[in-house]
This record gives structure tokens, C-alpha cells and sequence, in this order.
């Protein structure tokens, strides 16, 4: 049977709301993760030779194509061999099952290529030679990079200097010496960088004067773009805060109630830290990415801030003026009669002997009536109405 015209309209009303929710749920849904990036490895340069485990070792610097880009690259398998023109798919440091990526993350990021080469010599006590040009003063530094991941990913010892097996020469392998010393002397543990940006919580409250927060971010390597809508992001200590870097926190202020929208953003995509591993069958050489290249990645929080409660004042109270010992107190008259008590306009609780009266039960006889009044209506109504249904 089909419902008649009234009925019909409900099912309408019914089908909508069942449709809008499935479009919200859709909506809301996470959107999907971007294939991983490939690249195809690389060797760039020229190779030198350096005391690695108590053995001369000639060694070359790595690169990782992708998308057409040359991207500085390292070795994190010192025992295995790389595959040249390769191809490789980026994986996680979970997948690449290497020891101490953290450390190594450490070392890309205050190595070379992402340090600021003058300021890395300084830190190592390094004075370059004048006779090194900008290319070979880079050459140095990525394999005093190279030689610190080294040490953390597979436990290689570098050497120093020995006369007479035809290394790097002295005053260059000093460089390479002191940059390795340096970075291994002050890697601390460090995140695992991702493809992605991300912010958490996406949402906060809190009341005007205090701190939404902490957000916490994760994403690529390198900085991230702090830029705030409404109000304020903040460090722990209250400071602005305009760039923050992956496992980063900050916090959201505001001068008044209302919304703050924070918008993050990261330059590159594929940063950094990222692993790539080896496609073909055979076993070959586990690479991490000393670059970064891809596209700009965004995300965004809100924080919505509330007045904060306001402390009532007490009122001040005076105090009762004490009877003056000297003036007698006036005996009342006799010919006053007393005043009778107000009758009480608040309902007597159980067991009181004053009558409920005054405007109380004039409210509740007027409801009364009109409760009759409604039901009296609403059953004439019924009674007259007639459901139809259509065969």
C-alpha cells in the first residue's frame, strides 16, 4: 500500500535527511594518502678515498632523481652496494629496518646540505683552506656528513689520517675529520619526518587570558610556516611564534572571545630524512634523502576562546545600630492593636501550617483551564480526522 499525501511528504523529508548525512559523512572523510615518491639513484661527483675500518676505502657522493631533480643523497647500508640508475620507492624508518635514524636525522639537518656551510666549519673548528673552491669545500662537507651517518646507521669507524695510502689529502681530510667529529659528538635523537602535515588537536578551547594549546605538529623536514588568524600562536612561554619544525608544539592566545585560525605550511613535500628503498629484486644499498624537493603541504587548527567568568563583588553590610544604653526602650501602647502578618506568597513547605495563597493558586487554576481548554480541542480534532490510504 502507499501512504497518502501527508505520508508521502514525510518520506520525502526522511529520504533528504538520510541523503544530507551521507554526503556530511563523505565530506568529513579523510582524503587519500599520495603515492609514495620514486626517484632513481644517482652517482654525482667525483670519489675519495678515506680511512674506514682500519682500511682505505674509496667512497662517491649519491643522488636521488626525482621528478626530474637531482636531490642530495646518503648512504645508510654501508655493507651493501647501490644500485646506479636504480629505482627507488620512499619508505618509512620502520621499513628500512636501520638502527639510529634518529641520530642520522640530526646529522642531515645540521650537516650538508641543510646547514649553512660557513657556520658548519665554524662549529667544527674547521679554517678551510684558502686554496678550496665552493665545490670542493661542498665535496668535504657531504662526506663529513656521510661519514657521521655512517656511524650511527652501521657502526663504521672513520680513521684519521695515515701517510702513504694515498687518501685525501691531509688538509682536506682534516675538514672531512672534524666535520664527521662534530656532528657524531652532538647528534641527539631527532622525529621522523613525514610526507605529510599535520596538526594536533585540529580544535582547542580555553577562556580569553589563557592558552589553547598545545598543538603539536608533525610533517617534513625543514621549517614550517606559523601563521595565525584572530589571535596569537605563542611558545610555552608566551613568546610569538612564526615558524615552528617537525614534533614542534605551540599555543593559541586571544584578546577577546571568538575563533583563532591557525594555518601551517611546508615548502617541500618530500624532505629530508625520508627513506628510499631499492624495487628490483636483489638486494642493494638502503638510501636517505639529504635534500628536499616536492610540493607545499598545508594544515590548519582552530582554538575557540570564551569570556572568562567574572568574580561576583560582595556587597558591603551595614551593621545593625546597637541600642543606646542610656535611652529606655518604649513600651508599646496599649491602645495599638498589632499589626497582622503579610500572608506569604511563597509555597509553605511540608508540614507548615500557613495556607498557600495569593497569586499561586490563581496561576495554577488559570493553567488548569487552559489544559482542559487543549484537550478538549485536540479530541474534537481527532475525532474528525480521517487517516486515508491508497490501495
Amino acid at each position: 500500500m502507499m501512504f497518502g499525501v501527508r505520508g508521502r511528504r514525510w518520506a520525502r523529508i526522511a529520504l533528504a535527511t538520510v541523503a544530507g548525512s551521507a554526503l556530511a559523512l563523505g565530506a568529513a572523510a579523510p582524503a587519500a594518502a599520495e603515492e609514495p615518491a620514486t626517484g632513481q639513484a644517482k652517482s654525482v661527483g667525483g670519489s675519495v678515498k678515506l680511512m674506514l675500518e682500519g682500511a682505505p676505502k674509496s667512497v662517491g657522493q649519491l643522488a636521488l632523481k626525482i621528478d626530474g631533480k637531482l636531490v642530495p643523497a646518503f648512504c645508510i647500508d654501508y655493507h651493501t652496494a647501490v644500485a646506479i640508475d636504480g629505482r627507488y620507492k620512499e619508505g618509512t624508518w620502520d621499513e628500512s629496518q636501520v638502527k639510529n635514524l634518529g641520530k642520522v636525522q640530526w646529522v642531515l639537518t645540521h650537516g650538508y646540505p641543510n646547514a649553512d656551510p660557513g657556520k658548519l666549519l665554524a662549529a667544527a673548528g674547521v679554517d678551510l683552506p684558502e686554496q678550496i673552491d665552493t665545490k670542493r669545500r661542498d665535496t668535504l662537507l657531504y662526506f663529513g656528513t656521510q661519514t657521521a651517518i655512517w656511524r650511527f646507521s652501521d657502526g663504521v669507524t672513520l680513521g684519521d689520517w695515515v701517510p702513504g695510502r694515498d687518501l685525501l689529502n691531509k688538509q682536506q681530510y682534516d675538514v672531512v675529520k672534524k666535520v664527521h667529529d662534530h656532528l657524531v659528538d652532538k647528534a641527539t635523537d631527532q622525529p621522523e619526518p613525514r610526507a605529510e602535515l599535520s596538526v594536533d588537536p585540529a580544535s582547542a578551547k580555553a577562556a580569553v587570558g589563557d592558552k589553547a594549546g598545545p598543538f603539536t605538529v608533525k610533517g617534513p623536514a625543514g621549517e614550517i610556516t606559523v601563521a595565525a588568524e584572530g589571535g596569537a600562536a605563542v611558545d610555552a612561554e608566551g613568546r610569538p611564534v612564526t615558524t615552528t619544525t617537525n614534533g614542534g608544539q605551540f599555543w593559541l592566545t586571544a584578546t577577546g572571545p571568538g575563533a583563532v585560525k591557525v594555518t601551517l605550511s611546508a615548502q617541500d613535500s618530500v624532505s629530508f630524512g625520508r627513506v628510499f628503498l631499492f624495487t628490483g629484486q636483489r638486494a642493494a644499498q638502503k638510501l636517505i634523502l639529504g635534500g628536499s624537493t616536492g610540493a607545499t603541504v598545508t594544515a590548519g587548527a582552530e582554538a575557540t576562546f570564551i569570556a572568562a567568568p567574572s568574580s561576583p563583588t560582595p556587597s558591603p553590610s551595614s551593621p545593625s545600630p546597637s541600642p543606646s544604653a542610656s535611652t529606655p526602650a518604649e513600651s508599646p501602647s496599649p491602645s495599638a492593636p498589632a499589626e497582622s502578618p503579610a500572608p506569604s506568597t511563597s509555597p509553605a513547605g511540608n508540614g507548615s501550617d500557613l495556607p498557600l495563597t495569593g497569586s499561586p493558586i490563581a496561576a495554577a487554576g488559570a493553567a488548569g483551564v487552559l489544559l482542559l481548554a487543549v484537550g478538549a480541542i485536540a479530541l474534537l480534532v481527532v475525532r474528525r480526522r480521517k487517516v486515508r490510504f491508497t490501495a
